[in-house]
């Protein structure tokens, strides 16, 4: 039985069959973007606002704000935010290329499910011919005694 959608491999059939990721380092993008944010929040702290008592306070005198993780960073003007998120953005698009270049990355999930379906039907047949494989053993144990 062959797979309507056969999948991908550059293995050869000498090979065994390895599937090279991408170091996990690709996909960290909270951790910068966790960073910016509290850049901006600890900008926004940092401004007292005379017509408005803000329930936020200073980075010394609120441990449980964002910014006071990054207490060392130079606040960032929410007006500058675009331009400092352009690294981040570059992490998500190579993230994004390395997702594009895993093998069967365009199949659907349709075609996925129909492919388990006939792979679990073809692990049936394998079992079903080792337990005759099994049996005949058995008989053919118990003739030669």
């Amino acid at each position: 039985m062959a797979l309507k959608y056969p999948i991908k491999t550059t293995a050869g059939l000498d090979q065994p069959n390895t599937l090279s990721l991408p170091p996990p380092q690709t996909f960290e993008i909270l951790p910068p973007l966790h960073e910016l944010l509290a850049r901006v929040d600890a900008h926004q702290n940092q401004i007292p606002d005379a017509g408005h008592t803000s329930e936020f306070t200073s980075l010394d005198e609120s441990p449980g704000d964002l910014g006071s993780a990054y207490a060392e960073l130079e606040p960032l003007n929410p007006k500058d935010l675009p331009t400092a998120a352009l690294e981040i953005k570059g992490r998500i698009r190579n993230a994004l290329r390395e997702i594009g270049k895993l093998p069967d990355i365009d199949r659907s999930i349709e075609q996925q499910e129909q492919d388990i379906a006939e792979l679990q039907e073809k692990i049936e047949k394998q079992k079903a011919v080792l337990q005759r494989l099994a049996e005949t053993a058995r008989v053919m144990q118990q003739n030669f005694r």
